[in-house]
């Protein structure tokens, strides 16, 4: 009686795994893939781990912001004329040589914060003569170039967030006009010349040095008509910061993608597991033998029928893999008989050599 419930318990299996239409595989494919979907798995979880946890991150923080401006405006004095009124011409103008003399320059530079630091810093204001010949690509060839110091300042260290430089001077072109006179005629020729006045310098805030400057151009040459150029005004601005250390946490955007392959690779093993049942019985042995016909089909002949072995002896062969080797060998052909599913016949193949017949016999009974 009990011999008969578990076959019957047996056939309820076998009829359930029926009704289900699980996908037949063979053992190794299962346990591939069960290896596949597990390094998934693990993989996913250990960067969505990595990924979805807070961290401590560094990061530069603004403690502080500068800006520094610097500009300079001049005015034109008059001799005593009969064309215009007052003592000075505004900038901007073409002036005349006939009725002017020296130019009245307003330097300032200035300095702000957005917080107190310790601020000091030094400048200067020199006059540079340029003498100088244009070659033929209109290149400036420098013959001589020099500087004449015309004051030099300091800012006295303070914890503030503003700092101003300003400074007044009278430039007279004549001057610097007889000092290229002196150098040409050292020279031995006169040369094109430029002439500026340089305002330059440097902020230290808080340790770090901010350097600024300006020019103006002013002709020296004795031409009646003249004209003054000026830099448009130089502004330097930036930040100051400090490193700091703050707890992140991560945005969802970041680690979504590992969430996905979590799912997806437990529902692949779920899959495996739920949805697939390793092949048996017959349908491994012929998928077996099929395989062993994807590998070496090409070295087998079909032939109708096996003719009479009993005539000479037999030697069973261990594997394909040997029996092909014994056919280069003995340089015979290997013969098999199709059954109705065109695979061997029996599962075996022959050789038929002049004084042994040579069989593998892959045990795979597969007539249909």
């Amino acid at each position: 009686m009990r011999f008969i419930k578990k076959n019957k318990e047996k056939e309820t299996q076998a009829s359930d795994i029926n009704a289900k239409e699980y996908i037949k595989l063979t053992k190794n494919i299962r346990i591939f893939f069960y290896i596949v979907g597990a390094i998934l798995l693990i993989i996913s979880a250990v960067f969505l781990f990595i990924k979805a946890r807070p961290h401590m991150e560094t990061k530069d923080e603004i403690i502080n912001s500068y800006n520094i401006s610097t500009d300079a405006s001049y005015k034109v004095h008059l001799l005593e004329n009969s064309v215009f009124e007052g003592e000075f011409l505004e900038e901007g103008r073409l002036y005349s040589s006939a009725i002017t003399d020296f130019i009245r320059v307003d330097f300032k530079s200035e300095l702000t914060l957005t917080g107190s630091l310790n601020i000091s810093g030094n400048y200067s204001i020199d006059a540079v003569l340029q003498g100088y010949q244009s070659s033929n690509t209109d290149e400036k060839i420098v013959i001589y170039e020099k500087t004449y110091p015309i004051k030099e300042g300091a800012i006295d260290n303070s914890f503030i967030n503003y700092a101003t430089i300003t400074e007044s001077l009278d430039i007279d072109r004549s001057t610097y006009r007889d000092y290229a006179k002196d150098i040409e005629a050292v020279l031995g020729g006169e040369t094109e010349k430029d002439f500026y006045i340089l305002f330059s310098g440097k902020y230290d805030v808080g340790g770090e040095e901010k350097e600024f400057s300006y020019k103006i151009d002013i002709p020296v040459s004795k031409d009646k008509f003249y004209e003054i150029n000026k830099d448009s005004i130089v502004v330097d601005s930036g930040d100051f910061t400090e490193q700091t250390t703050i707890k992140v946490q991560p945005k969802f955007g970041s680690y979504v993608v590992f969430i996905a392959l979590l799912l997806v690779s437990t529902g692949f093993i779920a899959f495996v597991r739920f949805f697939t049942v390793n092949m048996e019985g017959k349908e491994l042995a012929l998928k077996k033998l099929s395989q062993m016909m994807r590998k070496y089909g090409s070295r087998m002949i079909c032939i109708k029928g096996i003719p009479d072995l009993s005539e000479k002896p037999v030697i069973n062969i261990k594997s394909m893999a040997e029996m092909v080797e014994l056919s280069d060998e003995i340089r015979e052909a290997i013969f098999y008989v199709e059954s109705e599913n065109e695979l061997p016949k029996d599962g075996k193949a022959y050789i038929l050599s002049k004084d042994f017949v040579y069989i593998y016999d892959s045990g795979i009974q597969n007539e249909m």
